[in-house]
């Protein structure tokens, strides 16, 4: 026996009823006050509800569902074994049963239609996708039903309330949509995103949960790129005033991050290194100003270090076998046309000449912002290391010959790996 109680109304939606012995068994919980009673050796079939209009349906829907599924489970498993024509009789038992089943839920949704089950019931049932135009080949008359499929995944989810988070079914379902059935690219996951946030504003609980998570989950995304979608949320919902359940210190938190990653997304052109009366500052170790954009090869390697950071010792001597194996003509790839821009990050330039010496990257490009306030302090010219997101070293970019960028934060093992492939679909 126990009791579940509390001070305030418990949120409507499905339950899960964890026994210290791991049995478990759902409730729906929409009315507040009721009471049930079972078997622990049989919590579903021996389940008896006082008090609750949406229980009783529930189970005697899940009941019959475990009924059906202890007739066809033993005949799968003769399936298995079966010659050919035990097989097609096996088969159509299971399709008489599957039709019961059909026939059953049809029925059920119709008498029951104002219960909140009836909601989860629906949203489970897949779109019926029509036959494709006969004219099409094999591959477009795939595209079209797949197409279909995606377009109308979410026809039977009732987005206008809020019970429907609170069940296996909406998260699963999201989760699909986006990963399964969005091709994984930053351009279509944002398509996706809109056209998912557009539904759920039936409901300010469900918008504020398909905003919220679709924007935490691209921006913790260890995939290089999936920070355009996290910036796409950013601008268009919460710097739009729409995400109001966000506090105001940490709504311009989330917005200086989307800022900070906002002018070094893949394919954007990689921010010049100008101060503010647009005059470029990065220098040699002459002296001399060198330009990124000045650069004329294939590809531009730009890397950020700091001449006395421990991982870049150990990294950029790596970075360097690559270029070195890149700009040698060899068996297994042609002469690749890439430069390095390097940039120090510190203001040190005798440990920065000592670096340079140290890992033999004098052929780069190597250059840093080494200036210094009126009371000689370290100052920078510009806020570079905000553009390119520079909060550790050492940072890796590939940019092509536009200077667009490529790829981000990458590891020395994905610079000759990235170029092949972008190679070998030219």
């Amino acid at each position: 026996k126990f009791i579940f109680q509390g001070n305030e109304k418990l949120k409507g939606g499905m339950y899960l009823i964890v026994l210290p012995n791991q049995k478990y068994f759902d409730l729906i919980i929409s009315e507040q006050y009721f009471s049930f009673s079972t078997n622990l050796n049989s919590l579903v079939k021996d389940m008896t509800f006082y008090g609750s209009k949406e229980n009783p349906p529930f189970y005697k829907y899940l009941n019959f569902i475990s009924e059906k599924q202890s007739q066809v489970m033993p005949l799968k498993e003769k399936e298995k074994t079966a010659n050919q024509d035990e097989k097609d009789v096996i088969k159509e038992k299971i399709r008489k049963i599957d039709n019961e089943v059909k026939k059953y839920k049809s029925s059920f949704e119709k008498k029951y239609k104002d219960l909140f089950f009836v909601n989860v019931l629906n949203a489970t049932t897949e779109p019926v996708i029509p036959n494709p135009p006969s004219d099409l080949n094999d591959q477009e008359k795939q595209i079209f039903q797949f197409e279909y499929y995606r377009d109308h995944y979410w026809d039977n989810m009732n987005f206008s309330d809020e019970r429907m988070l609170r069940t296996p079914i909406f998260f699963s379902k999201m989760d699909t949509y986006l990963n399964k059935l969005t091709v994984q690219n930053p351009d279509s996951i944002k398509k996706s995103a809109d056209i998912l946030v557009n539904l759920s504003r039936d409901n300010e609980y469900i918008f504020e949960y398909v905003v919220s998570y679709i924007t935490s989950t691209y921006e913790r995304s260890k995939i290089m790129g999936m920070d355009a979608v996290f910036v796409h949320m950013v601008e268009n919902y919460y710097m739009t005033g729409e995400a109001k359940w966000v506090d105001e210190d940490q709504l311009k938190k989330i917005e200086e991050r989307a800022e900070k990653i906002a002018p070094n997304l893949i394919g954007r052109p990689a921010p010049p290194f100008i101060n503010q009366i647009g005059m470029p500052f990065m220098k040699d170790q002459k002296g001399k100003i060198k330009r990124l954009y000045e650069i004329e090869s294939e590809y531009t390697l730009l890397v950020f270090f700091g001449p006395t950071c421990g991982h870049c010792k150990k990294v950029m001597p790596k970075v360097k076998n690559v270029i070195d194996s890149l700009t040698t003509k060899s068996d297994n790839h042609n002469l690749i046309d890439i430069s390095v821009y390097a940039v120090q990050t510190e203001f040190d330039e005798e440990a920065w000449d000592k670096f340079i010496i140290d890992t033999e990257i004098e052929n780069w490009i190597n250059v840093a912002d080494i200036q210094t306030d009126p009371d000689g302090n370290p100052a920078a010219s510009s806020n570079w290391r905000d553009q390119y997101d520079i909060y550790s070293t050492p940072v890796i970019y590939l940019l092509d010959k536009d200077k667009k960028i490529l790829a981000k934060r990458i590891s020395h093992n994905q610079i000759g790996k990235i170029i092949s492939r972008i190679e070998e679909n030219k």
